[in-house]
């Protein structure tokens, strides 16, 4: 279970947050650059899913980094 009070859980959730709104942004455009944009992965929903945990790493609490890439694709502003 997602515990917001565990800082350490909150920090996994904003950085996996913040990789989710970047490469959701990124898919909006054709002519960026850098390695969201070489990641290629446009505006797919579950390749943008799959490369945040990717990113995240196999240590990141899962629950959290899938609450933060559907708050983002929701367009929601971040929880904590």
């Amino acid at each position: 279970m997602f515990d917001p009070n565990d800082l350490g859980s909150a920090a996994i959730y904003r950085r996996a947050y913040g990789e989710a709104a970047r490469l959701i942004e990124i898919a909006r455009f054709d002519h960026c650059f850098g390695r969201d944009f070489a990641a290629g992965i446009g505006g797919n929903v579950e390749a943008i899913r799959a490369e945040v945990h990717r990113r995240m790493g196999r240590e990141a609490n899962a629950e959290a980094v899938e609450m933060a890439v559907t708050d983002a694709m929701a367009g929601r502003s971040p929880r904590w």
